[in-house]
């Protein structure tokens, strides 16, 4: 078996391990979203909270997210449309990741 390669360039300064966790996470929770969005969500708000600690304001973050999202989505081939709300899939994703985002920054803002 050999290693898959996870290769989007991912505009922030993240270590290469995070950059890898990161991508690895948004593939899984398109390709099976009921299993893998836990992961994701760890992932984004751990990488939320070092882009805060670099002083990145909710904006930059949510399109940071949103151009990963939709760079994996296109580098695999994740073009599905969802039924209900006539979108492409990773559209709900990137809504669901913002989400996140704002979480993220209410835990932030208590501690």
């Amino acid at each position: 078996m050999g290693s898959r390669r996870y290769c989007i360039e991912i505009s922030a300064p993240f270590s290469p391990r995070l950059k890898t966790r990161l991508e690895r996470a948004v593939t899984h929770a398109m390709a099976n979203p009921s299993r893998a969005l836990p992961t994701l969500r760890r992932a984004v708000i751990a990488a939320t909270q070092e882009l805060r600690q670099l002083d990145y304001d909710d904006e930059r973050i949510q399109t940071l997210f949103t151009t990963l999202i939709e760079d994996v989505a296109r580098l695999r081939s994740f073009d599905s449309w969802s039924i209900v709300s006539g979108q492409p899939r990773w559209k709900e994703l990137c809504a669901r990741v913002g989400v996140w985002v704002q979480e993220a920054s209410v835990v932030a803002d208590a501690d």
